[in-house]
């Protein structure tokens, strides 16, 4: 590696390795595990994430309280194990960790399950809309009677596909809003 590099590197190196750190050093040095935790729990991340901030603030020589850290998630868990929050979390298409306890797994799951579908017909809906956007394109290029012709009839089909899209989105919708009533 040249030389004239070495500054930049040596400059860059530490960036790189903080934007991998789940803390920053002063989340770190503030110590406010109840907290953390909380924000941790109510965004479903599993207990593992203490061994992630554990291995950020080692390197600041912190050591998390671990017993503030799950009272904490378990009142975010709480918060994230509902019902309304399954839905939310599954219509923005997140990943579920499994980290809802079992008496609440069961409710927070049918509604993630419901909003995860949403989330599905929204994005089919998406690429049938982008498809049709790019045939329209083709179509106005199209130099042939032939080709013309057939860009048409690929545009009905593709169409009533989006209107069918269109359809089970409201359907999945509908389903949801019975879900909070």
């Amino acid at each position: 590696m040249s030389a004239r590099f070495l500054p930049w590197l040596s400059c860059l190196l530490p960036l790189l390795l903080s934007a991998c750190s789940t803390l920053s050093e002063q989340e770190c040095r503030n110590g406010d595990w109840r907290a953390i935790g909380y924000r941790d729990g109510q965004n479903g991340r599993p207990l593992a994430r203490l061994d992630e901030h554990r291995e950020a603030c080692t390197e600041f020589g912190i050591n998390p309280n671990q017993r503030a850290y799950e009272e904490g998630r378990e009142r975010g868990i709480a918060f994230y194990c509902t019902p309304t929050n399954g839905l939310a979390v599954g219509k923005r298409g997140e990943h579920y960790a499994g980290v809802c306890p079992d008496r609440s797994e069961g409710s927070f799951l049918n509604s993630y399950e419901i909003g995860r579908d949403i989330y599905l017909a929204r994005q089919r809906l998406e690429r049938l809309e982008n498809d049709q956007r790019e045939l329209e394109q083709r179509l106005r290029r199209a130099d042939s009677k032939d080709e013309v012709r057939y860009l048409s009839g690929q545009m009905s089909r593709l169409r009533m596909e989006r209107d069918f899209a269109w359809d089970d989105l409201h359907r999945r919708e509908m389903r949801a809003d019975r879900l909070r009533y």
